[in-house]
């Protein structure tokens, strides 16, 4: 007897066969298309580009002919304190000429009254504060070295010996009287061209500077970008928004609490916020320091982390730029490389919930040396331990 095979019979077989896949479609796939994903942990070490800024308040003044540094280098000092004395150099030019040109009427007046008068004495005093006048004219100047004060005070002697000798002699012409007190309110004048200059804040006090400062801060520290920090790594300067008319004159820093900004180009670096690393800066290779990441910029294969340290900062005081090795452990969920896609320059899993999966965006924060990564979900609660991701 002949059996008639119908197209209902093979519409049977189809969902049979589709029962089938369906039930056992882990077992099915598993072995070559699907993967597990599994908690664990990634040490990433490599290699990096650092610039350190520093938490710190920069005193400036506006024409400086010398500075004369009261504080000793990395001391702390206080709120208030003098650190400096600065020199303004055009008041200061000023008020040389004054007292030169009221010295010379005083000589031309003498060579008037006295006449052919002769007084050794008053002669010998004459000199003494005219050499006086020159050497604090010469130290002003740039001309000499020495301690101004005492430049000052030798000059202030030798007019006080000048005047109470006339005095004691009774020369009083009037006339004469009065050109002495304008050399007196020229030397009284002088004090004005001392400005001291008090620490803004508690801190670190360090004369050394390198131009940086006004660039590189933590009030400017949120907005520098890759750029900024490898044109200082190439030795370039940084434009300032609102570049001042001054001259910086030295700088307080708070040592507890300062910044490091990192570069790496090898696109294989994925720093997250609040990842902390531990870091050392070559040359100085005994000093460990442990940094928080704040900040994230990426450009291309390129990626620069701001990191937060609150701990002293020693030695790097002077450093700002220079190699850095980076450490740090991390926590996060692994999954085979070959299970990792791209989909329109987003990088991400196919999770295994439905046939052909659903694309699930993730950042890699390392490449593990078993061919795994290590990496944590865009989109919460979707990816955890055991699911099962397609490699496609």
């Amino acid at each position: 007897m002949k059996i008639r095979v119908t197209g209902r019979f093979y519409l049977v077989l189809l969902l049979i066969a589709l029962i089938v896949v369906f039930i056992f479609r882990g077992s099915i796939f598993a072995s070559s298309k699907v993967t597990v994903i599994y908690q664990g942990t990634a040490s990433d070490t490599r290699q990096v580009q650092g610039v350190i800024v520093r938490d710190e308040a920069v005193v400036s003044e506006g024409q400086v002919s010398r500075v004369d540094y009261l504080a000793t280098e990395l001391t702390l000092v206080r709120n208030g304190d003098v650190c400096a004395n600065v020199y303004t150099m055009e008041y200061s030019t000023r008020l040389i000429n004054d007292l030169n040109n009221t010295r010379k009427n005083i000589q031309a007046y003498h060579k008037i009254v006295l006449g052919n008068e002769l007084d050794a004495q008053l002669e010998v005093l004459n000199l003494n504060v005219h050499q006086r006048a020159e050497e604090l004219k010469s130290l002003v100047k740039g001309k000499t070295q020495g301690d101004l004060n005492r430049m000052v005070r030798l000059l202030t002697q030798a007019m006080e010996d000048r005047r109470s000798y006339m005095s004691q002699n009774r020369r009083s012409d009037s006339k004469l009287i009065k050109y002495y007190d304008d050399e007196n309110q020229r030397l009284n004048a002088i004090s004005s061209w001392q400005v001291p200059k008090p620490a803004p804040r508690d801190g670190l006090v360090s004369f050394y500077l390198d131009g940086y400062e006004d660039a590189l801060n933590q009030n400017t520290v949120s907005s520098l970008e890759i750029s900024d920090v490898r044109t200082v790594l190439q030795g370039g300067s940084l434009k300032v928004a609102s570049a001042k008319a001054s001259t910086n004159v030295y700088r307080v820093m708070d040592q507890n609490h300062w910044y490091i900004l990192l570069i790496a180009d090898d696109g294989r670096w994925n720093p997250t916020l609040d990842t902390v690393y531990s870091f050392v800066l070559k040359g100085y290779d005994e000093l460990a320091y442990e940094g928080t990441v704040i900040k994230v910029v990426k450009n291309g294969s390129t990626v620069m982390a701001t990191l937060e340290i609150n701990q002293p900062i020693g030695p790097l005081a002077y450093a700002r730029s220079g190699d850095v090795i980076i450490g740090a452990n991390m926590n996060g969920l692994i999954v085979s490389r070959k299970a990792v896609s791209t989909v329109s320059g987003q990088t991400g899993l196919w999770l295994y919930d439905v046939p052909g999966g659903t694309f699930v965006p993730i950042e890699i924060l390392t490449y593990r040396s078993d061919g795994t990564v290590l990496f944590m979900p865009l989109v919460e609660g979707v990816l955890s331990q055991g699911a099962q991701v397609l490699i496609k």
